[in-house]
């Protein structure tokens, strides 16, 4: 489908009529456009849509005022011939309609080549703003072109603008993943890897903490990419800005494990991510506790990590069913009585704060909870830095 904003490119007099010379011949000028970027031939054109009509076999919708339809239809009567042409009447000055118009059609067609040569003012800047929308509902095949001009009313030359409306996608896509920490693709994009940035925010918002360190890595690359983009010089201050955003991973590679958990729950909380942060830093919790008890465990056998970490917290709060490690050494609960007790009333505490916010809140206020959630953290970052569990006996 071609879309088309129509304009008066010429004289007219009175009630959208060409002026006409003294035969009573059309008064206008054409003009030279090339169109190699189109694949298509250069040569002379009244105007812009004259170009789409001689060399274009697809549907055509012509967008523009009721005096611009009708001065178009004058000029280019006979290129109008035996073509599917679709008129789009909207009034000067509004703004909604053009950009629903343009919306509305985007959304309806697989692919598309928008042409915002003509039009008045700001009908061609709604119509980018409607695509650069349509690219973010639909994945929708979408080509922009605009004839600039080389020589004053005589020679244009057709550019893709494309481009651009990348520029703005990607502004938006970054401005929002800074916010949030989230990313939502837009298709066909050129110039940025979405994969890469959807693959970290799958990751990150998922617990899954070997898909953080890893794509990370790769987000890392993706970002030095970015910034020795020349297209992308005009933004390279935003994409500094999530590196600055995200720099707090750099460590993450040397951290251990409790360490990683509990600086991905402060940069979730950060974020409003509330259930995510406490999932994280109760994770934490369990793998301090398991980094305390590493010699006592090396010489017992467990299915996997989750198993150990497990039988490590039964272990504290002094549950003896099936407890592997009390079975090995059975007075090891009072041997570090009160030591476990501390621990152990800190635990609870998360569990039943992690329980309470599964269920649905109706009472309490978010910055309430992100600020008990906080409290959490410090209180969990004191028991690393602690001596407790530091020197179990067994």
């Amino acid at each position: 489908m071609i879309v088309s904003i129509l304009g008066t490119s010429g004289a007219f007099k009175e009630g959208c009529k060409p002026q006409k010379n003294e035969e009573g011949e059309i008064r206008f000028q054409s003009a030279l456009y090339h169109g190699e970027i189109l694949s298509k031939e250069s040569k002379a054109y009244k105007n812009s849509t004259e170009f789409l009509l001689q060399n274009y076999d697809d549907d055509f919708v012509f967008i523009g005022t009721k005096c611009a339809i009708k001065f178009q239809k004058i000029i280019l009567k006979t290129s109008l011939k035996e073509k599917k042409v679709t008129y789009v009447e909207i009034e000067d000055d509004s703004l909604d309609d053009i950009f629903e118009k343009v919306l509305e059609l985007l959304q309806e067609n697989d692919e598309t080549l928008l042409d915002i040569t003509h039009g008045f003012r700001h009908q061609p800047i709604m119509a980018i703003f409607a695509s650069t929308l349509a690219q973010f509902l639909e994945k929708k095949s979408l080509k922009i072109i605009f004839a600039k001009e080389v020589q004053m009313f005589k020679e244009y030359r057709y550019i893709y603008l494309d481009e651009y409306i990348e520029i703005t996608q990607i502004s938006l896509l970054l401005t929002g993943f800074i916010r949030t920490l989230n990313f939502v693709p837009v298709e066909n994009m050129k110039l940025l890897n979405n994969k890469t940035f959807e693959s970290f925010s799958k990751s990150l918002l998922s617990n899954d903490i070997k898909g953080v360190e890893k794509n990370y890595e790769a987000l890392s690359k993706e970002l030095e990419r970015l910034k020795s983009h020349k297209e992308l010089q005009h933004i390279s201050s935003l994409i500094e800005k999530v590196e600055k955003e995200l720099s707090i991973l750099n460590i993450f590679s040397v951290l251990s494990h409790f360490q990683k958990y509990i600086l991905l729950s402060q940069i979730t909380l950060d974020k409003n991510y509330l259930i995510i942060a406490l999932s994280y830093l109760f994770e934490s919790f369990r793998e301090y506790c398991s980094y305390r008890f590493e010699k006592i465990c090396q010489n017992i056998k467990f299915k996997d990590d989750y198993q150990r970490n497990d039988h490590v917290m039964k272990t504290i709060g002094h549950f003896r069913e099936q407890n592997k490690i009390l079975r090995r050494y059975p007075d090891m609960y009072h041997q570090n009585k009160e030591a476990f007790k501390q621990v152990n009333k800190l635990y609870n505490r998360l569990r039943k704060r992690r329980n309470a916010l599964s269920h649905i809140n109706k009472t309490k206020n978010i910055q309430d909870m992100k600020n008990d959630l906080k409290g959490l953290i410090l209180e969990v970052e004191a028991l690393f830095n602690s001596k407790i569990l530091s020197d179990l006996s067994y």
